[in-house]
């Protein structure tokens, strides 16, 4: 009863809490920004967009304060509820501009500290206990959501990176095979084709020899950036070995796939240079070799696929290197 009797009582001056913290939801806004500014200096500025505050950081307050004035609306802090969504991109946001979770749990903690600051000053004589249950209750789940969403973008970089070559940011071997799987799977499905190419670079190990591996390295990504600008953005390059690399090419016939194999050959060869300087001279005329297969033209598994493909490659490279071979 005296809960009953504490909201009858109390209704009135909690409306008038919600509105008149919501008529200072940008001296909070501003407040914060200072003392983070503050801690960091001027560079504060940088990673504290004004644009994504105006978009994130004053929904979070007027959602705080509909829960000052109405206990429901704490479901608008839940997944799905208009909050929680802002709560989610100003995590997602966070973590694109390299936050430490540290760092995001500090800058919460410190606009908690101004609400609260706002709230002794301007909001008595509520009930202290209720009003900070209804502050805290939505800061709470505010402060979980973008953490949690923090950590899944976070999780979401390291999954990627986890599936990619370090040198080239192609494909990992690993991730190869399962991709390739998916798009077996696919065509089959929708009964498409897709071609398989397969190149290596002429001659590696002997530049590695006489230039070193940092100047291999170099090498390696540049064929990659010349590879990349040949391919079309559906395309799936990865890197298959020390020297070789494998691009699936979706919905792709064999005709296709050897007029880009041709293009991409000829475009190393002249695009491509040494950048290892011996006596004062820059080698150039990097080439490579091809092998192109197509599925289910050329095979009907996977294994057979990329073991023609293999073929065709070697055969490339008996035949002198430097040309196309498809089976």
């Amino acid at each position: 009863m005296q809960s009953l009797k504490w909201e009858k009582n109390q209704a009135a001056l909690l409306n008038k809490a919600a509105e008149d913290f919501r008529d200072h939801i940008w001296t909070i806004v501003e407040k914060w920004m200072l003392s983070l500014k503050i801690k960091e200096g001027e560079n504060s500025w940088k990673r504290f967009p004004e644009t994504q505050l105006v978009d994130n950081l004053p929904t979070l307050l007027r959602g705080i304060s509909k829960v000052i004035e109405d206990p429901a609306h704490i479901v608008d802090f839940e997944p799905g509820g208009v909050i929680y969504e802002a709560a989610s991109e100003l995590g997602r946001n966070r973590r694109l501009r390299d936050f430490e979770p540290s760092e995001v749990l500090y800058e919460q903690e410190v606009l908690r500290d101004i609400i609260w600051g706002y709230c002794r000053k301007n909001l008595m004589p509520l009930d202290a206990y209720e009003l900070e249950k209804r502050i805290n209750r939505p800061v709470d789940k505010m402060v979980s959501t973008i953490i949690n969403s923090y950590i899944n973008i976070y999780a979401m970089e390291l999954k990627h990176l986890a599936r990619r070559d370090k040198l080239t940011d192609f494909l990992n071997y690993e991730a190869f095979k399962e991709t390739l799987s998916d798009e077996l799977r696919r065509s089959r499905r929708y009964r498409h084709s897709f071609s398989l190419i397969m190149l290596d670079i002429d001659g590696f190990q002997n530049y590695i020899k006489e230039f070193g591996n940092l100047a291999g390295d170099t090498l390696l990504k540049e064929v990659s950036r010349v590879v990349e600008h040949i391919i079309r953005t559906v395309d799936i390059p990865a890197r298959h070995g020390l020297d070789e690399f494998a691009i699936i090419l979706p919905e792709t016939s064999k005709k296709q796939a050897r007029r880009v194999a041709e293009r991409m050959r000829r475009a190393i060869k002249l695009d491509t240079r040494h950048t290892a300087q011996v006596h004062d001279e820059l080698k150039s005329g990097i080439t490579v070799s091809i092998g192109v297969s197509t599925y289910p033209k050329d095979a009907g598994t996977l294994d057979e696929l990329v073991s023609l493909t293999d073929e065709a490659l070697f055969e490339a490279k008996k035949a002198g290197r430097d040309i196309v071979v498809w089976k």
